[in-house]
């Protein structure tokens, strides 16, 4: 009688995992801190105004730059071994659901992409199953509406 194995190759298709994440900070944390820069250096309003660009440019870097420390921090230890990045996925996917108020950050966009990353979603990944695909996929689609959100955000007070 043969053993049966769960081991499925790895993807090939899809961004790697240092481009997910590192896009989703560059595109939602860095983006949103570039649109407050240019809202100083453009316009004639007062930017020290309350929640006006300085303090918007410090609440932004904190969260998000803690956001990516923490998406680290959890997903590079967890993976090197599939069942431990199950639980990652899983973790990671769950915090990108509860940091939806904090969109302004890049926050969830962050770990989002780093659930994805765990989940099986990027190219070379272990490709996972049940939960830990769910939070996986979950995690990509809030990565995505959270970098719509802020260029949606930045558009609208440019427009308006």
């Amino acid at each position: 009688m043969s053993a049966v194995t769960t081991d499925r190759p790895a993807t090939t298709r899809g961004l790697p995992a240092p481009v997910l994440v590192g896009g989703a900070f560059v595109l939602s944390t860095v983006a949103n801190v570039a649109f407050q820069v240019g809202d100083i250096l453009f316009t004639d309003k007062d930017p020290h105004r309350p929640e006006g660009p300085i303090s918007s440019i410090t609440s932004i870097s904190v969260v998000g730059v803690v956001a990516l420390v923490i998406a680290l921090a959890v997903a590079l230890p967890l993976v090197k071994s599939p069942a431990r990045a199950k639980v990652g996925a899983i973790v990671l996917g769950a915090l990108s659901l509860v940091t939806v108020p904090l969109f302004w950050s890049g926050a969830p966009a962050i770990f989002g992409a780093a659930a994805a990353w765990l989940g099986g979603l990027t190219r070379g990944a272990q490709p996972q199953s049940g939960a830990a695909r769910a939070f996986g996929i979950i995690g990509f689609v809030i990565a995505i509406l959270g970098v719509v959100a802020v260029f949606a955000g930045a558009l609208s007070a440019i427009l308006g």
